[in-house]
């Protein structure tokens, strides 16, 4: 297994975080993408990559801080132009796998809708540049975050919608772009819709992820979150597909490399 988006820098982890890294490892997880969501945390994701050869990092300006590149009316500001300098710079790390999580949120709105935009574009254009795939983070933004996509004048060639809580329509769409869909603890929660579009889209349009210190799956729901609970997602989406749990677990791990990649030792 490999999670595909986790946050093991978070101080939620604290002094636990070489336990949570052995559970997983206990488990049967072979590979983390640690995943930046600003300058600070994209630092600690390469630091993190660098000193452990099973996890891979991203680096990026999440939308609640799309302030850090733009302003409220959507102009990219001069602070914002050396933040994308120093992700630039920080993308070079041969450890570095995707440009992420970046995207909208207009569930919290922790920054003005025309940063967000603006903020997700010029990142956009900095994957573009580097050739990189994307990590997207879409919550209550889903039709306007796949028309910027759309909109956005550059190719984005290949991506992963992170945590993924879209309908048939977004499932389609990611089909027709070879986009994949992060599937996370809520597939195993009760009245979710995830595991209809989990079989609609198929197990080669999958990633596993936990998303960690978040959305525990069930039966560690309420909890903190971890690796080590990947499992219960792999065992909830065989089941959604009805295929062997090892089969899935192989495809989602290849998809996996296919997106991202397999530099280093990993």
């Amino acid at each position: 297994m490999i999670d595909s988006h986790v946050h093991l820098n978070r101080s939620e982890f604290g002094a636990e975080a070489s336990e949570v890294l052995t559970r997983a490892r206990a488990q049967g997880v072979t590979g983390f993408l640690n995943v930046g969501y600003d300058l600070q945390t994209s630092r600690e994701s390469i630091t993190l990559a660098q000193n452990n050869p099973d996890i891979l990092a991203t680096v990026g300006i999440h939308p609640h801080d799309a302030l850090m590149l733009a302003d409220e009316n959507g102009r990219i500001t001069a602070d914002g132009t050396r933040a994308l300098q120093t992700l630039e710079e920080l993308a070079a790390d041969q450890r570095v796998v995707a440009i992420g999580e970046i995207g909208l949120d207009y569930y919290r709105d922790l920054s003005p809708r025309p940063a967000q935009k603006a903020a997700l574009q010029a990142q956009l254009a900095l994957a573009d540049r580097l050739e990189l795939p994307v990590v997207f983070h879409v919550r209550d933004a889903w039709p306007e975050t796949l028309e910027q996509i759309d909109q956005c004048g550059v190719p984005i060639r290949k991506g992963v919608l992170h945590s993924f809580s879209g309908d048939a329509a977004a499932v389609a769409w990611a089909r027709d772009r070879g986009f994949l869909l992060g599937i996370g603890g809520p597939v195993t929660y009760k009245n979710s819709r995830l595991p209809e579009l989990v079989a609609l889209a198929g197990v080669d349009m999958i990633l596993l992820e936990t998303d960690a210190p978040w959305l525990p799956p069930v039966p560690y729901r309420g909890k903190r979150n971890e690796s080590a609970y990947l499992v219960h997602t792999l065992e909830k989406a065989a089941e959604i597909l009805d295929m062997d749990i090892a089969e899935v677990d192989r495809i989602t791990t290849e998809s996996f490399f296919r997106l991202f990649g397999r530099p280093g030792a990993m």
